[in-house]
C-alpha cells in the first residue's frame, strides 16, 4: 500500500458521518428507470446463479436491461449490488466527489441491498483489491473488519476463515460510514432490510490521472 494512503486511510467508524444518502424511495426511484438497470450495473448474487428471462418490446435501445418488476421480486430473494451509479443521485455524485477531491483517487458508487436478513451474504468474510468507504443508508448492519491479510491472492478473497478477532466489530446505523483499506477482510451481516452504498477507489498511481476523473459537474437547466 502506498504511504500515501497508508497514512491517510485508517480503518475507521463515524457516527452519523452522512444521513440521507440514499432512501428506499430513491432507490425505487432508479429501479423503475429501466434503462438504467442494464446487466452491467445490476449484480445479482444468485447462490443457484440462475438465468432470468423476459419480454422485450421493439422501442428498447438495450433489451438487456431488467424489468423494474424482475429486481423487485428478486430483492426479496437475494443480495443484489449496483454498480456505476456514482452520479445517480446529486448526493450520491457529490459524496464521490469529495472522496475524489480528498485522495485523489476515482471513485465509484456500488449500492447494496439486502431485503431479507435470513439471507447469508454470498462473500461472508472477504477482502477487496479497493478502499472503500461504506454508509449505512436504511436498516441496520453489523459489520466487522480484520486486520490486513498477508496473501492477496484475488482466488482466496471470498469466504475467509479468520480465527483472530476483528479490530472493529459495529452496528451501522443510518448516516453511519466506516473505512475500510484494501485488503482488509470485512463481513456485513444485515440485522434488519438493509441499503448501503460503498464508494470503491484504487490505491493505483495511474488513478489519480486528471483525465480519469469522472465529470462531477451537476447540471440545471
Amino acid at each position: 500500500m502506498s504511504d500515501f494512503l497508508k497514512c491517510k486511510f485508517p480503518v475507521n467508524y463515524v457516527k452519523g458521518y452522512h444521513p440521507n444518502l440514499l432512501s428506499w424511495k430513491e432507490l425505487a426511484d432508479l429501479i423503475n428507470i429501466r434503462p438504467l438497470m442494464t446487466e452491467k450495473r445490476v449484480k445479482l448474487l444468485d447462490p443457484m446463479n440462475r438465468k432470468f428471462m423476459w419480454h422485450t418490446h421493439g422501442w428498447m435501445q438495450d433489451k438487456n436491461s431488467h424489468p423494474p418488476s424482475l429486481i423487485k421480486d428478486l430483492l426479496d430473494e437475494m443480495v443484489i449490488y449496483f454498480i456505476d451509479m456514482s452520479r445517480a443521485t446529486k448526493k450520491l455524485n457529490d459524496f464521490a466527489s469529495s472522496i475524489e477531491d480528498e485522495y485523489k483517487r476515482h471513485t465509484d458508487a456500488h449500492i447494496y441491498v439486502c431485503r431479507n436478513p435470513e439471507i447469508e451474504h454470498p462473500f461472508a468474510a472477504h477482502f477487496d483489491i479497493s478502499h472503500n468507504i461504506i454508509v449505512q443508508c436504511e436498516g441496520k448492519t453489523n459489520f466487522k473488519v480484520w486486520k490486513e491479510v498477508e496473501d492477496h491472492t484475488v482466488e482466496k478473497q471470498i469466504r475467509l476463515d479468520i480465527k483472530e478477532e476483528p479490530i472493529l466489530d459495529v452496528i451501522m446505523e443510518p448516516g453511519d460510514a466506516i473505512w475500510i483499506p484494501m485488503y482488509y477482510p470485512h463481513h456485513a451481516i444485515s440485522l434488519t432490510p438493509r441499503l448501503s452504498v460503498s464508494f470503491p477507489f484504487a490505491d493505483n498511481e495511474n488513478a489519480a490521472h486528471e483525465e480519469s476523473f469522472e465529470d462531477r459537474n451537476w447540471i440545471t437547466l
